[in-house]
């Protein structure tokens, strides 16, 4: 079971409270919390794992319908939990929790166990500020992208050793996508604080004059072909980008 109700199952839900079913509860932005994901079923009970504020994951067991029991919670991590995510970072056909903290700890968990698998050395970066978990070249294991102590880092998810950092020193991102930006059939690393990076070979491509915002997206919005960034600023106003025509998208045609 999900923990966020969303689309047709919220529909049904809807469907229900008309047939006399009680209300269901809304969830709000669930979905949109980078460091609460939904686990694998174990014993055919739905699971969700959150990282909170002060350093610990917590794990919390479905018992009923929408009600859900803390079963686990980790040892302290050294800093508040930035982000988790579920993924075969490692290529070995098993699925790893990975997250980080924002003083600059990475690490893997086993999401039927819970037991630590790696983790980085202590202090090893001071912060870390965001992190997408992708691969962007032609091995079967997964990298590590992500902003530490003002860098662009890419991590070999299986070796755990950086592939390569950036010169630029001032990044402060707080999210990163990667896609395919400026029509050219090869993926760029969009940072939101205006940078674009080539993502199979790093070069800077285009460092934008203003940030793309608070938190950003892509669509192809003018049916041109090529996605441009949709950035959100001060948690409701939106801008869009063209990043191959290296300018935001004009209000008027």
């Amino acid at each position: 079971m999900m923990v966020v109700v969303r689309g047709a199952a919220l529909l049904l839900g809807l469907m229900l409270v008309g047939a006399g079913a009680q209300e269901p509860v809304e969830e709000g932005l669930l979905y949109e919390m980078g460091s609460l994901v939904d686990l694998p079923l174990s014993e055919g009970m739905a699971h969700f794992a959150l990282g909170d504020a002060h350093g610990f994951v917590h794990v919390y067991e479905e018992r009923e319908v929408g009600r859900y029991a803390e079963v686990w919670v980790s040892e302290y991590l050294e800093g508040g939990i930035g982000g988790l995510v579920l993924a075969d970072a490692d290529g070995d056909g098993q699925q790893e929790l990975i997250g980080y903290t924002e003083q600059g700890r990475i690490f893997y968990l086993d999401p039927q166990s819970y037991k630590t698998t790696w983790s980085n050395p202590p202090h090893e970066y001071l912060r870390l500020s965001a992190m997408l978990v992708r691969n962007i070249d032609e091995d079967p294991a997964l990298e590590l992208i992500f902003c530490a102590d003002g860098r662009l880092v890419i991590h070999d998810g299986r070796e755990h050793f950086e592939e390569w950092r950036s010169t630029q020193t001032d990044l402060s991102s707080a999210q990163i996508v990667v896609a395919d930006v400026d029509g050219d059939g090869a993926e760029e690393i969009v940072l939101n604080d205006g940078y674009v990076f080539d993502a199979r070979f790093h070069d800077l491509e285009w460092q934008s004059p203003e940030p793309f915002g608070d938190r950003m997206g892509v669509r192809d919005v003018d049916e041109d072909g090529i996605l441009e960034v949709i950035g959100e600023f001060q948690g409701r106003f939106l801008r869009i980008f063209d990043i191959d025509l290296r300018r935001e998208k004009s209000a008027r045609r």
